[in-house]
């Protein structure tokens, strides 16, 4: 079975997505649900019942579980693997540049890519390109 990120957080606990329904309340199959979409898009009940099972607050919940997630255009580059390769070598350098002139993209989603249409490698594909077109703005910008 894949191990998603919120089943990792569980295990690092000695907890399950079972225990944590019968601890909160929440349905398995509400929990089976948010581990399969990015940690982004958690609704806050889930936060709650991983809070509530594990004793620490929605917010360090939230925030481990980012960290365990990691770069949210690197997972997204990784989940399509089929991308044009200059394309994505394009948007590597362009984060290494921003990373240089110290600008950092935490506020970086793909929600919306994930909740208007269908996962693609065309999308993805349109989806990277306008990337490319922000992340080349925005160092512009910082650059003035």
């Amino acid at each position: 079975m894949n191990k998603t990120k919120i089943d990792e957080f569980l295990k690092k606990r000695n907890l399950t997505r079972y225990q944590v329904s019968r601890i909160s309340g929440v349905g398995q199959s509400t929990l089976n649900d948010a581990r399969k979409r990015p940690i982004n898009t958690m609704t806050v009940k889930t936060l709650q019942a991983l809070a509530m099972a594990t004793g620490e607050t929605p917010g360090a919940v939230l925030d481990e579980l980012l960290k365990l997630e990691g770069n949210q255009i690197i997972n997204f580059i990784q989940a399509h693997p089929f991308l044009d390769k200059q394309l994505v070598s394009d948007v590597e350098d362009l984060l290494i540049e921003a990373h240089q002139a110290g600008l950092t993209f935490n506020n970086v989603t793909f929600n919306r890519y994930y909740d208007e249409g269908s996962d693609t490698n065309e999308n993805a594909t349109i989806a990277i390109k306008n990337l490319k077109k922000q992340l080349t703005d925005m160092i512009t910008e910082f650059a003035r």
